[in-house]
């Protein structure tokens, strides 16, 4: 199926109010950013690549092809101009991964590449590029920094200093759960095929390999339909919240759900209307663009062209 290639695309067209909603918490707490990044690039992002470049198998022209035609077919539709490196760690679960904010990279695990359609595997691709397009991987590092650096200065302040990195951990994870929800729309704008979205999420979800070829998409949609109306009722909303506190993903069922509501808004369709011949402006004030601001002139909006 040939894809629009999304020329100019900002990640604000597609941001989840979620995802937003939970960057703003974490964005008021002062020097957090400052030390993560630090500490990222002098530590976790160079064991990382270390760790990957010297234990799984890194995908090129030469080195399957063909996920990487799907690579490069992710990274044109969505206008991400640096390829970023991908490897393929031994793990059968259907998942991939992104990491370094520096220098991401992205992980497919070999259980998504084998259990996945091509456009299935598009989709997955997409969505780790969408992170990696809104800028969210230092972020998502934080989550796995915060917990080290909060035990070291719980051990040096009685556990006082522990206290204070649960909270801080809770809301990272919180805001990496509607991280996903923005990637998820990314993964659906590059593979632009709404059943390779609701497959490669129903088979994320447990369906055994068995019986992928009696997946039932239609009853899987109701549910993720019904899903909706539970919000409405705050025990509801407390049990999904505590349920998943410590969980870096959200609910597949829930995930589903949001992608669908997204596509019946008119939002995602409005996106692949786009005239791309017309002149970039800024999503907030409406300013004609060059394409090659980080902050719009007018109004001060990260553009985040990347």
């Amino acid at each position: 199926m040939e894809k629009k290639e999304l020329v100019m695309l900002n990640p604000r067209e597609y941001e989840h109010p979620f995802d937003k909603k939970a960057l703003n918490t974490l964005e008021g707490t002062p020097g957090l950013e400052k030390l993560t990044r630090a500490y990222m690039k002098h530590y976790i992002e160079r064991m990382v690549r270390v760790g990957f470049t010297g234990s799984y198998l890194r995908v090129n022209e030469n080195n399957f092809p063909d996920i990487h035609d799907l690579l490069e077919e992710a990274c044109k539709v969505l206008n991400l101009k640096k390829i970023p490196p991908l490897y393929i760690r031994w793990d059968y679960t259907i998942n991939g991964s992104t990491t370094g904010s520096e220098n991401p990279i992205i992980i497919l695990n070999s259980g998504t590449v084998d259990l996945l359609s091509p456009q299935e595997l598009l989709y997955i691709i997409g969505h780790e590029i969408g992170h990696i397009k809104s800028g969210h991987m230092l972020y998502h590092e934080m989550s796995m920094v915060i917990p080290v650096l909060g035990n070291i200065v719980g051990q040096a302040t009685l556990g006082i200093g522990s206290l204070v990195s649960v909270g801080l951990e809770a809301a990272l994870f919180h805001w990496y759960r509607m991280s996903e929800l923005t990637a998820d729309r990314a993964g659906l704008l590059a593979c632009q095929d709404q059943e390779a979205v609701i497959g490669a999420l129903m088979k994320g979800s447990g369906v055994p390999k068995h019986f992928f070829d009696k997946i039932n998409t239609d009853e899987f949609i109701i549910q993720a339909k019904e899903f909706k109306g539970f919000d409405y009722d705050s025990l509801d909303r407390i049990a999904k919240a505590a349920s998943i506190m410590w969980q870096n993903h959200p609910w597949t069922v829930m995930r589903a759900s949001e992608i669908l509501k997204w596509i019946e808004s008119g939002a995602y369709q409005k996106i692949l209307d786009k005239d791309t011949s017309e002149s970039l402006t800024c999503i907030k004030c409406g300013q004609v663009l060059k394409g090659t601001e980080t902050f719009c002139g007018g109004c001060g909006e990260k553009i985040l062209q990347r």
